[in-house]
């Protein structure tokens, strides 16, 4: 993604941070490691039709705080302050001092879906066992609230040109708790690239002592993402850990779930997938054990009876992760045990 996007610096709710290292070795990392820094994250932008009358409502998943235990689902703003420069992201303070990203949807091209793909991605991902997604929920704040929440006119202003409000006055969106030292881990970058491609691409190549579970951790973004249809993971700034050595953060994940994929990209994703000779195996044992019926149970409502996906979305992520397990399971035939990272 480009400079626009913003890092997150306040940490995960309750919800995902006590539990967020997922089993994964932590290791020193490199020093181009780079600190948090501001408008890097995450972006908002293109979007999928309105849910049809045959889309899934299932429940939100029971992992979900409930609204009336979540502060970050009730608490309302006191400050706010756009933090992107090509897209339109808001860092938010709460009461009682909580602080969070905000993607609304927007007037902006294609503004009024891609902070679905967040809430999905987290849905997905927790479904999963995985921890590596930030969490995101759906949140729909009074549009006057937010208005006031601007320290400038000039912020206020912005926000009354961008942001999209329904006819009862809300602007809807997805809430991403801030995360404490948030380091951007450049795996795009040449030099990571070559290492991570060996891990995992390299049969005879060696894994280093102490990396398996970033391997792993790296081989099962390559797959949640083509499951998900994410083609923005490796334009820069879309990856990260907490520290230099913490669990390995999928983050930005508002280019997933489109109602139609550019099949280069997939294409791409793909190819990638079946260089791939090692992969997680307790993830590999999630995603077999997630049927269709779990599929859209995880996706859910954004609100009640509005599914957040539309059914030919939902089937498009079924479908390709029929497809991902039948590579992983054509790795395993050729080789055995040592395609399954532990």
């Amino acid at each position: 993604m480009q400079p626009s996007r913003l890092s997150f610096v306040t940490a995960f709710c309750s919800a995902a941070a006590s539990s967020i290292a997922c089993g994964h070795a932590t290791a020193e990392m490199p020093p181009t490691v780079q600190p948090s820094r501001h408008a890097s994250a995450l972006e908002v932008g293109a979007s999928p039709p309105a849910a049809t009358p045959s889309a899934p409502a299932a429940q939100t998943p029971p992992t979900e705080p409930t609204a009336a235990g979540d502060p970050y689902a009730t608490a309302m703003p006191i400050s706010a302050k756009s933090i992107g420069h090509t897209s339109y992201v808001l860092k938010v303070t709460l009461e009682g001092g909580l602080a969070a990203a905000y993607k609304p949807a927007s007037t902006l091209l294609l503004g009024g879906h891609r902070y679905k793909g967040e809430i999905a991605a987290y849905r997905l991902a927790r479904a999963l066992g995985l921890e590596n997604v930030p969490r995101a929920i759906p949140r729909a704040f009074s549009a006057t609230a937010l208005h006031e929440a601007f320290q400038t006119p000039k912020g206020a202003e912005d926000f009354d040109l961008k942001a999209t409000v329904d006819p009862a006055g809300l602007v809807h969106g997805a809430l991403i708790p801030w995360i404490n030292d948030y380091r951007v881990l450049p795996l795009e970058e040449p030099a990571w690239r070559a290492r991570w491609e060996s891990w995992l691409m390299n049969p005879e190549a060696g894994i280093p002592d102490g990396q398996e579970g970033l391997a792993a951790s790296i081989s099962t973004m390559l797959v949640f993402d083509y499951a998900t249809a994410n083609w923005d993971r490796w334009s820069g700034a879309n990856v990260a850990r907490i520290g230099d050595d913490g669990p390995l953060l999928f983050v930005d994940n508002d280019g997933a779930f489109y109602a139609r994929p550019d099949p280069g990209s997939l294409a791409t994703q793909l190819a990638r997938l079946r260089k791939v000779v090692r992969f997680s195996r307790s993830f590999t044992s999630a995603l077999r054990a997630l049927d269709d019926a779990k599929v859209r149970l995880a996706f859910g409502e954004e609100a009640p009876g509005v599914p957040l996906l539309s059914n030919s979305v939902v089937i498009g992520v079924e479908s390709r992760i029929r497809t991902v397990l039948a590579v992983i399971g054509a790795c395993v035939d050729r080789r055995g045990d040592s395609a399954l990272l532990p």
